[in-house]
């Protein structure tokens, strides 16, 4: 199972904060609605999460650790709810994603994950899995968008470069104004001094990662691990030698695309192009 038709059942890690959300504010006998302003949350965010339709985001869960001092409960049940259903392969490259300092990808027809919005991500997930009810989803964007959080939020964000076939700005997930407000999304993360994004432009025809993706994270002890993804499975690569052949196709393939400013303008002529559609 890949990365993008990552397992959406949380069922169990959902239920048990939403059962110990309940319980620790009847303990205080506190309202939802208290609960709410006394943490700096919506009333209806808070709600969610103790029905069970909805899992906490980092900083709530957090809030609601340290609000009830139950010394990491609800930020322990989100890290498992990350890793139910997580083939092994990638949950090994998502805690290689979460302390590089250096993280380089090439999608083939795919925005990058760290740079996607959510209803972009909501929109791939409801492709890989088109019967399942709609709020089955709220659990694996929040993760995803709380992967890019921990990445390129933190207070020293990875180096973060990206390679973008332009397949993946041609094909409109979830309708134009998705793909408009995620390419204005990309556009506005690139002005960041840790952001790079390139294209490669159809006119540069074939090249050695044609049709799938790899991630590069190179770790603060400046070992690099690669993360190669294609339909069906994906496959961590720690061997140095394999990962020096892995990034040298990856520079083959950096060569064949255009500089940054090209590429953003390539980005923004299809954004202006979903605009009019």
């Amino acid at each position: 199972m890949t990365e993008r038709n990552l397992n959406v059942r949380r069922t169990t890690a959902r239920q048990l904060v939403a059962s110990g959300l309940k319980a620790h504010r009847a303990r205080t006998g506190m309202t939802i609605r208290a609960l709410a302003k006394e943490l700096n949350f919506s009333h209806g965010y808070i709600a969610r999460v103790e029905t069970g339709s909805q899992m906490p985001s980092t900083s709530l869960a957090g809030a609601l650790d340290e609000y009830f001092q139950t010394n990491g409960h609800f930020t322990g049940l989100l890290v498992l709810a990350g890793n139910e259903g997580t083939p092994d392969y990638f949950r090994s490259a998502l805690e290689k994603e979460r302390t590089a300092v250096s993280i380089q990808v090439l999608t083939s027809n795919l925005l990058p994950g760290l740079l996607q919005t959510p209803e972009y991500a909501r929109a791939l997930f409801a492709s890989a899995a088109p019967k399942a009810p709609r709020e089955t989803l709220n659990d694996p964007v929040a993760i995803r968008c709380e992967r890019a959080s921990a990445v390129l939020e933190r207070e020293n964000p990875a180096l973060y470069r990206t390679i973008i076939d332009e397949s993946a700005l041609a094909r409109p997930v979830g309708g134009n104004e998705v793909m408009r407000n995620a390419l204005r999304h990309m556009r506005e993360m690139s002005t960041r001094q840790n952001i790079v994004v390139q294209l490669l432009p159809f006119r540069s025809g074939a090249y050695p990662m044609l049709g799938g993706s790899f991630s590069a994270y190179t770790g603060r002890d400046g070992t690099t691990t690669a993360y190669v993804e294609s339909f069906g499975g994906g496959e961590v690569v720690e061997d140095p030698a394999r990962v020096a052949e892995l990034l040298h196709q990856l520079a083959h393939s950096t060569s064949r695309a255009l500089p940054e400013p090209e590429s953003l303008e390539v980005v923004r002529q299809y954004e202006e192009r979903y605009g009019n559609g």
